[in-house]
């Protein structure tokens, strides 16, 4: 599937959500990253794209790096990865995990708006032209 590509910290753009600045999500592929995130905030805030109905005009989802968002009580709570695939997994669009982006570590250039292609089944995200 091939759709414009919205890279966005999670964080950052959850707060954005029912703001002017919120970016129009119709047809998009959304590119998440976090850092230093407790599980049950990413639980919180996926949530909350769900209720509010905004993930229903995305075409897919590709996840980079959530770089030190363990859990604080370990064994009380599940990992980032367990709560982004329970959150995600059931919307029936392609959703992709473990990308090179995010905070740490080295990334790959995911420039805004342009067209990217997404495959669910080869678990890759590949930048038009590229």
């Amino acid at each position: 599937m091939t759709a414009p590509l919205l890279p966005a910290n999670l964080t950052v753009a959850t707060h954005l959500l029912g703001t002017v600045h919120e970016p129009d999500l119709a047809g998009v592929i959304l590119a998440f990253e976090d850092v230093t995130e407790a599980p049950y905030r990413i639980d919180r805030m996926l949530t909350q794209w769900r209720m509010t109905g905004k993930l229903a005009a995305v075409k897919g989802i590709a996840l980079g790096r959530f770089s030190r968002c363990e859990p604080t009580d370990q064994g009380l709570s599940f990992p980032a990865e367990a709560v982004l695939r329970e959150r995600l997994t059931d919307l029936g669009i392609p959703v992709v995990g473990n990308l090179p982006f995010g905070h740490d570590g080295v990334n790959a250039v995911l420039p805004v708006g342009m067209a990217a292609t997404l495959d669910g089944d080869a678990g890759t995200l590949a930048i038009a032209g590229s």
